[in-house]
């Protein structure tokens, strides 16, 4: 049987069974999408995908299919294909011999195609996505346009793709005038590849949105005006301001609060404009995130930005100072704290169900306090949660804070998300570190020249100046025995210590050996740090030890050893510091562990080289190590070079430019499965897929956007596994929980709920550890015995006795 095409149903709402048609709901998207997309110049793009995104569903085969799933009748979701016939409907409108043509229809069919799952526009074996799945639907096609010009007619269809098909040629345009070829800044073809993601992230989200107003019978959501956003970040500024002078009261203002002060103030001061790529380089201590914020704060005043991000690398850093700006801007709700490690309390269902809708698109809050990890998946990875995302980055002010921190192989792809976000989408970047890389120095891909806050960085430097580095590093190093008697006899002569290393195996040897050396002596407290041991484990005993290190009248010496986990962000200070010989830049930011309130005129580092750690498997850090001797080397032939030693911007810099030349290629991103190709080959024009082309005919877009996108992982965790530990009572109960549940939703609560007591291991531990684990295969869990984790150094290869 035939339909009247207004009989179409695209949902059909669970509580009352009310029907959206398939026009009503393609034209709340297209209208949602042309709202989104406005501001990046793509809204005749986004209402074009947005229109005609489900004309699919005009089938007699959808219908029959969303009937049976509304009725309870057993369906296999998405079994019935809709997807494609929006993209073949723009592809029949473009014309052969118009590039601008070709363009708007390839653009707005890659993200149709992807709207329930991110596609390729050419494969890595040379198949074209759209061609392979327009082959299935050539019966059915000519019924569905053939409603689809009933509906709309001729003239408003050819005159919208006409629309569109200007603006490909506006955003081609503007990437020829960037050209970011010709200044070093990547190939254009990456450039439209953000674009297409972008309006593909315009699209997802507003059909994710239309769908669930239709599903809870609820309006759409208003867009904020320009009133209530500058009404907004005035209330904030003003509360910021109440907070720093309340600080001010509080405590007589030191030598370095009145630097602190006079950096807080430039940023306040600085006017960037309202796009651009901009620098804070202040030493460690140096009041870095308020500063920041009250940049942030007046430039979304001044430009009426949308909103802020805060995004630093480690949850730890993340959750520290989303509480401080949360505190300065007086409004806990207005930050949401985005990471992986969120937890809830049992009785917080609706807390978390309004966490989860805040997340999925990032647009119904003013400060979004997120994790490099997120934020980087936003851009680049394959999940549509992440895609969807996208959207909300526009006329932003992005805060990226200890820059330092990110892995060498999303260095590339980050410079051009940066460049594009600022040069395309109105977005304002903050580069925060203590030790700057040279991103903009790079040969190529590199990020556009930033402008600095601080003009004079170096007077800063000195005056924050309150360690010195030592190099105690031994042609043959030392063993860890030999580095933990080091230690303890250093120990000795300050009230606290702090030794990192590069291994958690070189930790738990160390500290070991120095609790024996100490004899159980009352004199000492030594601690132990790693990721080992879940966070938190981690967190407690950070706890205990700022108690201890805050504690003036306490005649205890303070030992920590740890893995590089403690080495950025966070607020500890020791007077002495040890640093296993690592890349200069991760010394640097242990130096800011040490005499961080300048508690005694000048702490010390000292750097020893441990010649047992076993570091084949960190990554670079073998050529940092070699690269960091040689400057050490050179500043103790040639002090006059380096004013500040191993502390100075002329060592950093030196640092920086060895280290990036040597590591050019693992900055794209190499494959795992392919490392001759890289995910910059697959975002640009795709070589390895050109060289395979199957299909004939001319394909403007030739990037693999899935398979980039499923190559893409900030951390590898390749086989590792997520073991949930019996810390305490609380884990042991939660683990029950967990266990008894038979509903997925309450499984997925518990599990996030068990984060904190969670720990990363590799598949060599698993099994040595063998009869300790217990592997729930029905639930997908894996969970450790109490009698494998110790209470001082966390998972044990060996049972407790």
């Amino acid at each position: 049987m035939d339909l009247i095409k207004e009989a179409y149903i695209a949902h059909i709402r669970r509580s009352d069974k009310c029907k959206q048609t398939v026009i009503e709901h393609n034209d709340g998207v297209a209208r949602l999408a042309k709202r989104s997309g406005a501001m990046y110049g793509l809204e005749n793009l986004a209402f074009f995908s947005g229109r005609y995104h489900d004309i699919g569903k005009n089938t007699m085969s959808y219908y029959n299919y969303i009937n049976d799933a509304a009725d309870g009748k057993p369906v296999v979701r998405g079994s019935v294909l809709h997807s494609i016939y929006g993209a073949c409907f723009a592809d029949c409108l473009a014309k052969d011999t118009d590039l601008c043509s070709r363009l708007a229809a390839e653009m707005i069919r890659v993200s149709i195609m992807s709207h329930h799952g991110l596609r390729n526009s050419l494969t890595k074996d040379g198949v074209s996505a759209f061609l392979k799945a327009a082959e299935r639907i050539s019966d059915s096609y000519k019924q569905v346009a053939s409603i689809v010009y009933e509906t709309y007619g001729e003239r408003v269809i050819l005159e919208e793709f006409a629309k569109a098909c200007a603006e490909a040629r506006n955003i081609q345009d503007e990437i020829n005038k960037f050209q970011p070829k010709r200044n070093g800044l990547g190939s254009a073809h990456i450039y439209l590849a953000l674009y297409v993601r972008l309006l593909t992230s315009i699209l997802i989200d507003a059909d994710c949105t239309d769908t669930a107003c239709f599903e809870d019978n609820v309006k759409i959501p208003e867009q904020m005006s320009a009133k209530e956003l500058t009404a907004i970040w005035c209330r904030y500024r003003v509360n910021c301001e109440t907070e720093i002078q309340k600080m001010l009261r509080e405590k007589a203002a030191s030598p370095l609060d009145c630097y602190r002060i006079e950096i807080s103030e430039a940023c306040d001061k600085f006017d960037g404009n309202s796009c651009g790529i901009f620098r804070l380089v202040v030493p460690c201590g140096a009041g870095k995130t308020i500063s920041a914020l009250r940049y942030a704060l007046q430039t979304a005043e001044r430009y009426i930005k949308r909103r802020i991000f805060y995004i630093a690398p480690y949850n730890s850093i993340l959750e520290q100072n989303a509480d401080e700006i949360a505190r300065c801007i007086g409004d806990d709700n207005a930050v949401l704290r985005h990471h992986s490690n969120m937890v809830f309390e049992q009785d917080d269902g609706e807390k978390e169900k309004k966490y989860k809708l805040l997340t999925e698109n990032w647009s119904q809050s003013p400060v979004i306090a997120t994790s490099a990890v997120q934020f980087l998946n936003t851009l680049f990875a394959s999940k549509i949660s992440d895609v969807r995302r996208m959207q909300a980055l526009g006329n932003a002010i992005i805060i990226v804070d200890e820059i330092q921190a990110l892995p060498i192989k999303v260095l590339k792809l980050f410079n051009v998300a940066m460049n594009f976000l600022s040069s395309f989408c109105n977005a304002s970047i903050l580069l925060c570190s203590a030790t700057q890389p040279l991103l903009d120095e790079l040969d190529e891909y590199r990020i556009c020249p930033p402008r600095d806050i601080i003009q004079d960085a170096d007077r800063y430097s000195e005056a924050f100046r309150r360690v010195k580095i030592v190099d105690f590093i031994r042609e043959n190093g030392f063993s860890s025995v030999e580095a933990a008697e080091f230690i303890f006899r250093l120990a000795q002569k300050v009230k606290s210590m702090l030794a990192i290393v590069n291994t958690k195996a070189a930790a738990r040897r160390i500290a070991e050996r120095i609790l024996k050396l100490s004899r159980g002596s009352s004199e000492y407290k030594v601690f132990h740090l790693s990721t080992n041991m879940c966070p938190a484990h981690r967190s407690a005993v950070i706890k205990e030890m700022r108690r201890y290190l805050s504690d003036e009248k306490s005649s205890k010496k303070i030992i920590c050893v740890s893995t590089t986990l403690i080495e950025a962000g966070v607020d500890l200070s020791f007077e002495h510091v040890v640093r296993s010989l690592t890349g200069l830049d991760s010394i640097v930011q242990s130096a800011g562990r040490c005499n961080r309130n300048r508690e005694t005129v000048c702490g010390t580092l000292s750097v020893i080289y441990i010649n047992d750690e076993k570091i084949g498997k960190l990554g670079h850090i073998k050529e940092a190590q070699e690269i960091t001797r040689e400057i050490l080397y050179h500043i103790h032939m040639n002090a006059d070079r380096y004013p500040g030693g191993a502390l100075s911007k002329a060592a950093m810099d030196e640092f920086y430019s060895k280290y990036y030349h040597s590591l050019q290629r693992e900055m794209a991103f190499p494959l795992k499965d392919d490392p001759e190709h890289t995910i910059i080959d697959l975002l640009t024009n795709n070589p390895v897929g050109r060289e395979r082309k199957q299909t004939s005919g001319g394909i403007l877009l030739k990037q693999a956007f899935r398979e980039a996108g499923e190559a893409f992982e900030v951390i590898d965790n390749t086989g590792k596994y997520s073991v949930i530990v019996e810390y305490n009572d609380d884990a042991c109960k939660h683990i029950r929980i967990l266990l008894s549940s038979h509903f997925i939703f309450e499984q997925k609560k518990q599990l996030r709920y068990l984060q904190q007591y969670t720990v990363q291991l590799p598949a060599h531990t698993i099994e040595k550890i063998g009869a300790g684990i217990v592997q729930e295969n029905e639930i997908g869990v894996i969970i450790l015995s109490k009698d494998f984790y110790d209470k001082d150094y966390g998972i044990d290869d060996e049972p407790k006795s």
